[in-house]
């Protein structure tokens, strides 16, 4: 696939999510036939090899789908589906592709326990705020002690495992899954290298983020030109006209954060793509209640739909804390060469010269 495509399928994904619109918002969160529609266009195995059971594909097209989930407020699993499936391939286990949902635990918010007793595995401790279990066919459960990244597959139906519902500020699923001495057999393990996974998954939900921002500015520059006070529409005024700019301004820093980080996706870069993103997201959501006022938090109106959004994105899957004390670590470790060489762009070879010259 090539840029055209990431066009056209970001094009497509606001044309599907927008003509389901209507079912994803009557009621609570649910799978339905809007998911089949998405499994049967094989967006959640978009950028995963064709030959590992994907659909093919690379990087920049699934975050055009990405994009479009958060664009459209998209109560849908499709990113935390996309990374499941994107471990199951890796991990060799194309089988898994085929189920309806396969979600993981996430390992900062789980405190589970794996013992090895022959060709068993028993699982017991809690996984919370894990995206739609409630609805999973396969859980894919983070092992806590594999020198490599580990998962084990399991079926979140077994007498072993109880689910309690639960949800983030935007209404999504997040469930707690508790695991009380759940055996399965060693062959449902598998490890594999974590590094691009992470930061593929890191750098989805910064996509979805500029979405929501986009989404949030757009229906903010709508309602200041139709508002009228005082004669004229709010955008007359000058300082309205200046938040709505600086919101603009905060959209294209995103966009240009999530496009860097998708050129050299990194653990770091997309970890800083993350960080940056959040800012963007906190200032816009916050400039746009400003400019709404009582409207906008009006059920019935749209804002509120992406905002939450903007708020609970940014602290799911790795907290800002955290993501700035790794930032700032690295940043130490590697001195203020490769910190300066990293921001404008070097790579080692490119100093090389120069520091040759230095020497001598």
């Amino acid at each position: 696939m090539t840029t055209e495509t990431a066009q056209l399928l970001r094009s497509l994904a606001d044309d599907v999510f927008g003509s389901q619109q209507a079912e994803l918002t009557d009621g609570p969160a649910r799978l339905g036939k809007p998911w089949d529609t998405i499994r049967e266009l094989e967006w959640p195995m978009v950028a995963i090899p064709e030959s590992l059971g994907g659909a093919g594909g690379d990087l920049e097209d699934i975050l055009a789908l990405a994009e479009g989930v958060g664009r459209n407020a998209v109560n849908l699993p499709l990113l935390p589906a996309h990374s499941a499936y994107a471990v199951a391939a890796a991990g060799g286990r194309t089988e898994l592709l085929g189920r309806r949902l396969v979600v993981e635990t996430q390992p900062r918010w789980s405190s589970l326990r794996v013992a090895e007793l022959g060709r068993q595995l028993r699982i017991s401790g809690t996984a919370r705020r894990t995206p739609w279990a409630r609805h999973a066919d396969v859980l894919l459960i983070r092992g806590p002690q594999a020198p490599r990244s580990g998962w084990i597959a399991c079926d979140p139906r077994e007498r072993a495992v109880t689910i309690t519902p639960g949800l983030n500020l935007a209404g999504e699923p997040r469930d707690d899954v508790l695991f009380d001495d759940l055996v399965v057999g060693v062959e449902n393990r598998w490890e594999c290298a974590d590094d691009s996974l992470a930061a593929r998954g890191t750098l989805l939900r910064c996509a979805a983020l500029v979405g929501a921002i986009d989404a949030t500015v757009v229906l903010t520059s709508r309602y200041v030109s139709e508002r009228e006070q005082f004669g004229r529409p709010l955008s007359a005024l000058l300082s309205v006209a200046r938040a709505v700019a600086l919101m603009r301004c905060q959209l294209s820093a995103a966009r240009s954060a999530v496009e860097a980080a998708r050129r050299s996706p990194t653990v770091m870069n997309c970890l800083a793509a993350h960080v940056d993103v959040a800012v963007c997201a906190g200032r816009v959501a916050r400039s746009a209640h400003d400019l709404h006022g009582a409207m906008g938090v009006a059920e019935e109106y749209g804002l509120h739909a992406f905002t939450k959004r903007l708020w609970a994105w940014p602290e799911e899957g790795i907290r800002q804390m955290d993501a700035r004390s790794e930032l700032g670590r690295q940043a130490a470790e590697g001195g203020a060469e490769k910190l300066w060489a990293d921001i404008i762009g070097l790579s080692a070879l490119d100093q090389r010269p120069r520091q040759e010259e230095n020497s001598g």
